[in-house]
């Protein structure tokens, strides 16, 4: 039995907290805002609590892993891990250091049609890779400029930073590695001081490129990862019941005809307990992490040079 404190009971926080069960036990809930729970140094102390789930705002991520891992605990811990890839590294070599398992929360990667849409790229269906084209993004919530996730110095950065790390790090799990990185923010709607809108390209080795557009001014909360290649393509739209009408697979040939759809499982939920299952095994039998806490390394590198290069 894995004995899991969760950290932060905000938005990804509560679903987090439907998910432990089986082989996993929440023993306990931290949370500022809400009386009566324990607080971080009680979890750390407790040597009957063996794991913590990190889900709290950006700017705190760092060192609540860090303080987990000193004191003995597996962490998984929210997407992008830490604000900037120095931490991150930190981070990493204090987790080999006390061999503990250390996972950055990137749940796309285990919704059922980014999973399907892996199996028949690896097994050639549309060919060699010939480029990626990503759409993802929503509108914001009435007075989101007030939110923390679009505030830089807690979030680290802006909707690029939050929700654009997650087709970043989609578009590398199947690409090379990526030798070029360009891109452009915006802030014309939410006037926050940081993107609300942001075009990125990336070009691996092979001279393969994906563009994606991350974006706060979408108002129609929408999906769409697109891969092409030499043979056809696979289209992923919608992404669980919250992007668009469900979630579908599209695989299609070269030629553009006798398209074939495939429902995939539309209850966004079910990919933190494939998540939080892949965690419990890396902790129990020393399986590998998807992705690997030096890919999240990776995908926060390119962020940090479109911030570089593209002033708002």
């Amino acid at each position: 039995m894995i004995h899991i404190a969760l950290i932060g009971l905000g938005g990804m926080g509560s679903r987090w907290a439907g998910v432990i069960s089986g082989n996993t036990s929440l023993d306990a809930v931290v949370d500022s805002g809400i009386k009566g729970t324990p607080s971080f140094k009680d979890v750390l102390d407790d040597d009957y609590i063996n794991a913590v789930i990190i889900a709290v705002p950006h700017n705190s991520l760092y060192w609540m892993t860090r303080d987990a891992l000193k004191a003995g605990k597996h962490v998984l811990c929210e997407k992008p891990g830490t604000i900037n890839s120095k931490e991150l590294k930190k981070n990493m070599r204090l987790a080999k250091r006390k061999n503990l398992v250390y996972k950055i929360g990137y749940n796309y990667r285990f919704h059922d049609a980014f999973i399907k849409a892996r199996e028949f790229f690896n097994d050639g269906v549309i060919g060699d890779l010939v480029f990626i084209r990503a759409r993802h993004g929503f509108g914001g919530r009435i007075g989101y400029e007030r939110e923390w996730r679009i505030n830089e110095k807690i979030g680290g950065g802006g909707h690029l930073h939050d929700q654009g790390v997650h087709m970043i790090d989609m578009a590398k799990s199947f690409m090379g590695k990526i030798k070029d990185v360009r891109g452009f923010r915006s802030d014309n709607y939410w006037k926050s001081g940081t993107e609300d809108n942001a075009f990125v390209l990336l070009k691996d080795q092979n001279g393969v490129m994906a563009s994606i557009h991350s974006s706060l001014t979408q108002w129609k909360r929408m999906h769409s990862f697109e891969i092409y290649g030499t043979k056809g393509y696979l289209s992923i739209e919608g992404l669980g019941k919250r992007y668009g009408d469900g979630e579908r697979l599209i695989i299609g040939n070269r030629t553009g005809d006798a398209e074939r759809e495939i429902e995939c499982d539309s209850v966004a939920d079910h990919s933190l307990t494939k998540e939080l299952n892949e965690f419990v095994s890396a902790i129990l039998f020393n399986t590998p992490v998807s992705p690997t806490p030096t890919e999240c390394c990776e995908t926060l590198r390119i962020v940090e040079k479109i911030y570089r290069k593209s002033k708002i």
